[in-house]
């Protein structure tokens, strides 16, 4: 008897034949290497989930955020340099008055001039001109200076991994699922499978 697939980008639900006994089928919710964050198509494919989830009650879920130092760490470094932007603009929102919860994401036409002020900020070693001043370098200079501090370990993958998990368990108790339905797996960084991609694993159980 089929339990339910979700498959990612974008997710297909089998719909009909559910129930019967034993282990469900895990499937992957697809995030950008390095980061956390549902994008809005995944959002839409959770949705699914949840009408599924919400026509099955017999039907629970354990969510298991999955991550990869050997295939991450670049790309995760690069996502803290957009969060350390992104902190810069909100920053600059408050000083004019503004709310934090107004400060809208950073846009790539903003992003190099937040870098700049993030690089300005910075306490790290600057190339200096003839009279010991730091001195103004391309993007891609001082993107490689920020990143050679940012530390990227098992630790940081792993908190990557359970940042996953929560992200899409925290969404899917926003619909109003109930939390007994819902369950947060031990993260995984060190996936077998030579094609993984960043990723939640969504495993379905019957009740």
């Amino acid at each position: 008897t089929l339990i339910a697939k979700a498959v990612a980008a974008p997710f297909k639900l089998l719909t009909g034949g559910l129930g019967g006994g034993g282990n469900g089928e895990s499937s992957g919710v697809p995030f950008d290497a390095g980061s956390a964050a549902l994008t809005d198509g995944t959002k839409a494919s959770l949705d699914k989930v949840v009408g599924a989830l919400r026509e099955r009650p017999q039907l629970r879920m354990t969510v298991v955020g999955t991550a990869s130092l050997d295939k991450e760490a670049e790309a995760f470094k690069r996502a803290r340099l957009r969060d350390l932007a992104q902190a810069e603009k909100r920053r600059a929102a408050l000083r004019g008055g503004k709310e934090a919860a107004d400060v809208t994401p950073v846009t790539d036409a903003e992003y190099p001039e937040l870098l700049e002020a993030v690089y300005d900020r910075a306490d790290i070693d600057k190339p200096r001109n003839f009279i010991g001043m730091a001195k103004g370098i391309p993007q891609g200079e001082m993107e490689a200076l920020l990143m050679k501090q940012i530390k990227v370990d098992e630790e940081a993958i792993r908190n990557l991994a359970i940042q996953r998990g929560v992200a899409v368990r925290d969404y899917l108790l926003s619909k109003d699922l109930k939390s007994e339905r819902l369950f947060l797996g031990a993260p995984q960084t060190r996936p077998a499978d030579p094609q993984w991609k960043p990723s939640a694993e969504l495993k379905l159980d019957v009740g």
